[in-house]
């Protein structure tokens, strides 16, 4: 029936659109354009959405990989390929949160983290004059923080004034200590004579 009305069509794929327009040219010479959208290709349909990409960037400045999947699923996020047969169900995982960071060339947490200052445990113990072992020590009990960038490593952070010092635990307990730095570091600093212009 068609080969009687269509002279011919052309086909012109937009890879930049998504579309491919059909151009079909009946006969006596009426030619009518249609648009459709073009099929994704196999590597298409396992692609991971930009804005998905774009959110794990930005979760990569205060979280590590298991914590970026479990955000993921909770908002209702999906990985690429979940419309494929049979992977309906697909669910984020620290291992596809850490192929997607490797395969689109984020930055990792690790390197985020020592541009914002934090140190190593021995760059800390050397800037603290402590051993490495009171280093993990002061970060459980909060004199300094700790901030993980995988599940077993973390780099740490010195905050800038008053540092705490080493002291004996056995008269002043490292618990007693940490609950007075922390109360120190809440209170309003008095200023003095020359802060208000007195000399």
């Amino acid at each position: 029936m068609l080969a009687h009305i269509i002279e011919d069509v052309t086909l012109l794929k937009l890879p930049a659109e998504g579309t491919t327009k059909l151009h079909v040219r009946f006969k006596g010479g009426k030619i009518q354009t249609l648009t459709t959208m073009s099929p994704k290709s196999s590597p298409q349909q396992v692609k991971t959405k930009p804005s998905i990409i774009e959110l794990v960037d930005r979760l990569l400045d205060d979280y590590i990989y298991p914590e970026i999947a479990e955000i993921l699923n909770e908002e209702g996020h999906r990985p690429g390929g979940t419309t494929r047969r049979g992977c309906q169900d697909a669910r984020f995982t620290p291992l596809k949160v850490a192929y997607l960071i490797h395969e689109y060339k984020l930055r990792s947490r690790y390197d985020r983290l020592r541009q914002r200052g934090m140190l190593t445990r021995q760059e800390a113990a050397a800037h603290l004059n402590i051993s490495e072992q009171t280093v993990a020590r002061w970060a459980k009990f909060g004199l300094i923080t700790r901030h993980a960038y995988n599940g077993h490593y973390s780099l740490y952070e010195i905050a800038d004034g008053d540092l705490p010092q080493k002291q004996c635990s056995r008269w002043n307990p490292l618990e007693d200590r940490a609950a007075a730095y922390r109360q120190m570091q809440t209170e309003p600093r008095t200023s003095t004579g020359e802060e208000r212009g007195v000399v």
